[in-house]
């Protein structure tokens, strides 16, 4: 690591256009990138479970491969992580030790004993038994005791009578619902009960089919329940037992052979592909690269992803992206990040792509001025998804509800989309509840990352993008991230106080250098030194363990790191280039900002 902080330009140049061209060797034929994320031992545990009691013999080959890579993958602690060579979690290490005692128990007996014994060191079966302590309670406890290695005392019911709610309130328990209704079916089945009980059953049990077909009629041949091959899992678990739709269970497993990764497992969730064709392709446009034949096919490939039409499931309307093809949910964050790449290539609310967009962003916004993932918020209290899961609200993290990081997505977009000025209502209202969550110090959370860094850059970040970076959320936000920066230049507080991670550190410079901070001030500079020092010798980054999916579920995403570590160090150099830069601790607003028009 160089000792000095500054970045020379000649060499912060030679480091862009690395990165450039390894992101390009990556891109795919159509003008995308695949957005990995590697296989997960959870996952793969709900995977193989499933292919092992709907179809064991047809599925030999890849239930063999799942079973491979979970011996390969535990941790010399008898644990396993929710990701590969990560630390061991309750949830990771009882589901793997459900899976190889239901298939293989002779086999693995020495894995699952050491396995056990760290579920042990976790609290055993009473953590198991404790929400607060095992989010997936509800799926780890079911499958422990097909296994033989738990009693069925106190196994959670999932409310089948969830089918019956009206579609308003089913639409806020989003992408929880589909394991809750086959799951539902399941518990139908297994556990009756009396007059009132088998009535509820019945009443609900043709709604609850009606719902998952018409899911799959969305996914289309190729798509999986939620794109998610742990939610297909869950599904075809609760329909196999439920014998319910076998040709719904025969999606599902033809969805496993197509995602299964090369090592021989599955992720929590099928590639990235929007996010990462978005990250990428902004932070080659700040590269000076937007006219790129390459760049251009990358923003086709993107106007491509748009969905054209309503997502009752959600009540989402027309116009938003999801996270994959064939059937990503269309999401807040996804749209917002698409409609800034839309907008970083000269497109802006008279392009009618961009404009559904931005109507998509404005018909979504909750009632307090923010955004949510998958669904609005209005006044009545908002339903807990893991509601459906454990049967109880939980605390401390719930993904449904609003969320920094969306809403920052989405505040920039309307802002640089010339769809809204910052005086306007919908970006006056996403600002004071902005001012409404930062704590006192001045940092800003948010639920689909660990830690404070990327809620109070993210935010930071919109904020200069809309012509704020001199406002007060901003400054305290600029305040927090000064004195929270780490000793080696990094930021991250995710994976533990002092642990720089890639993703943080970008996002926190993205802040500062869309809010006008000079950048040649100390924590910039460092900052873009810190990224530039720990690339890898391709030019590109490695990914961290902070991505929030589901009940406390963590991934790693490539192109979350190489993406946001792309716009950040385009942006400084964009920053060191304005003749207009002024002192340290002034904030004016960026020179790259598109002028605001109104509707």
């Amino acid at each position: 690591m160089s000792l000095d902080p500054i970045l020379p330009p000649a060499e912060l140049d030679r480091a862009l256009a690395r990165t450039a061209d390894a992101l390009f060797a990556l891109q795919r034929s159509d003008g995308s990138w695949e957005g990995r994320l590697s296989a997960s031992p959870g996952s793969t545990a709900d995977v193989v479970i499933a292919m092992h009691l709907a179809d064991p013999e047809g599925c030999r080959d890849l239930i063999r491969r799942g079973l491979d890579f979970l011996l390969a993958n535990q941790g010399p602690d008898g644990g396993w992580g929710d990701d590969v060579d990560t630390e061991p979690t309750l949830n990771g290490t009882a589901l793997s030790v459900a899976a190889l005692a239901l298939v293989i128990p002779d086999e693995a007996a020495g894995q699952i004993r050491r396995g056990w014994a760290r579920v042990e060191e976790f609290g055993g079966t009473a953590a198991i038994r404790d929400v607060e302590q095992c989010s997936l309670t509800v799926l780890v406890h079911f499958y422990l005791v097909l296994a033989g290695l738990m009693s069925d005392e106190g196994l959670l019911r999932c409310p089948i009578e969830l089918a019956l709610l009206p579609a308003p309130l089913r639409r806020k328990l989003t992408f929880a619902m589909p394991t809750a209704l086959s799951w539902g079916l399941m518990c139908a089945e297994l556990m009756p009960g009396g007059r009132v009980r088998t009535a509820l059953n019945k009443a609900a049990t043709p709604k609850a089919i009606e719902y998952l077909e018409g899911l799959v009629g969305f996914e289309g041949p190729e798509g999986g329940f939620v794109e998610s091959p742990m939610m297909s899992a869950n599904v075809c678990i609760g329909l196999t037992i439920a014998k319910q739709r076998p040709d719904i269970v025969r999606h599902c497993l033809d969805y496993f052979r197509a995602t299964i990764k090369p090592e021989g497992g599955w992720a929590v969730t099928r590639d990235l592909e929007v996010d990462a064709t978005n990250f990428i392709t902004t932070g080659l446009q700040h590269a000076g690269l937007g006219d790129d034949a390459r760049v251009t096919k990358a923003v086709g490939w993107i106007r491509s992803a748009q969905r054209d039409e309503d997502f009752i499931w959600t009540g989402a309307p027309p116009g938003g992206w999801g996270w994959g093809l064939p059937s990503g949910w269309p999401n807040s964050g996804n749209t917002g990040d698409a409609v800034i790449a839309l907008s970083g290539d000269g497109a802006d609310v008279s392009d009618p792509q961009v404009r559904r967009g931005t109507e998509w962003l404005l018909r979504q916004q909750n009632y307090d001025g923010s955004w949510s993932c998958f669904a609005q918020v209005g006044r009545i209290a908002s339903m807990d998804p893991s509601f459906a899961m454990v049967g109880k609200a939980r605390s401390p993290k719930v993904l449904y509800g609003p969320c920094a990081v969306m809403s920052a997505e989405a505040f920039s977009a309307l802002a640089l989309s010339g769809r809204c000025r910052p005086d306007d209502e919908p970006l006056r209202n996403a600002y004071a509840w902005f001012a409404k969550v930062q704590r006192a110090d001045g940092a800003i959370e948010n639920k689909w990352y660990v830690g404070q860094v990327c809620g109070t850059g993210s935010v930071l970040r919109a904020l200069g993008d809309a012509g704020l970076g001199s406002s007060t959320v901003a400054r305290r936000c600029v305040s927090w991230l000064r004195l929270n920066q780490n000793e080696d230049g990094g930021w991250g507080d995710a994976l533990g106080r002092g642990h720089s991670t890639v993703e943080e550190t970008a996002m926190a410079l993205l802040g500062l250098c869309a809010s006008g901070v000079t950048p040649t001030a100390p924590m910039a500079a460092r900052g873009a030194r810190w990224l530039v020092d720990h690339r890898d010798a391709d030019g590109l980054w490695q990914p961290s363990l902070l991505g929030v999916y589901f009940l406390e579920l963590l991934y790693r995403h490539d192109h979350t790191a190489n993406g946001y570590a792309l716009q950040a160090l385009a942006r400084y150099r964009e920053a060191l280039r304005d003749d207009t830069a002024t002192a340290p601790g002034t904030f004016d607003q960026p020179r790259w900002a598109v002028p605001h028009v109104r509707r």
